[in-house]
């Protein structure tokens, strides 16, 4: 083991001295003449990629498809080159864990609304990247007006069509009428027509005549 830096006297420089070993310090000493220290190697220490990731999964969910944050449904993801690079640095390896952690709880109260999903990514250069979804419907009020008013468009929607079913069949049953007049030669006929417009009512007409001209010729045939 290579020895503890005593250039730099204090606590903070020999615990900085024990993590760049790997180890733990675990008693400081230090005196006008010297300094001792005690430190102990951390056995349980992930010492490689698939340890450090099985470590992480097991303290802190990283890549657990069961993983919840305060109830809700939550994805942790860590970069294995990041890993790499924390299993070579004390520093990085501290910054890890110490987000890792503070992934452990959402502050939910600053969103508008209730979450539903979160995921957390740490990319090979240690950038964090939070995607959260939710609801700001929390208890489906704006939802049930929502598929009220689908409703009742449909409603509407479907009553207009009815209507205007209704008026083609009437207008064609007009139309025909008049058709056997003039076969009989009667010259009388009789139009019942209603529309919005002179534009709707000269479309219906139309409409109409080509619906009863078909079935004239079909009749013929």
């Amino acid at each position: 083991m290579n020895p503890i830096n005593t250039n730099t006297s204090g606590y903070q420089a020999a615990k900085a001295n024990a993590a760049a070993l790997g180890a733990k310090l675990v008693s400081y000493f230090e005196t006008e003449d010297m300094a001792a220290t005690t430190i102990t190697s951390d056995s349980k220490k992930p010492q490689t990629l698939q340890e450090l990731q099985s470590y992480i999964t097991e303290k802190y969910g990283v890549n657990r498809a069961d993983k919840t944050i305060e109830g809700i449904p939550a994805t942790l993801n860590v970069s294995p080159t990041f890993l790499q690079e924390a299993l070579k640095n004390p520093e990085k390896m501290q910054w890890l864990e110490e987000n890792l952690q503070a992934m452990q709880s959402l502050n939910s109260s600053m969103f508008a609304g209730t979450l539903t999903q979160v995921s957390y990514s740490i990319d090979a250069k240690g950038e964090i990247t939070m995607i959260t979804s939710g609801s700001s419907d929390p208890d489906g009020r704006i939802a049930k007006e929502n598929a009220s008013r689908k409703q009742e468009e449909q409603r509407l929607k479907e009553k207009q069509e009815q209507k205007r079913l209704e008026e083609q069949k009437a207008l064609e049953e007009s139309l025909q009428k008049a058709q056997e007049a003039k076969q009989n030669g009667d010259s009388h006929f009789t139009f019942s027509i209603s529309g919005a417009n002179m534009q709707t009512i000269q479309n219906k007409i139309q409409e109409s005549l080509q619906n009863t001209m078909q079935n004239h010729l079909n009749m013929e045939v």
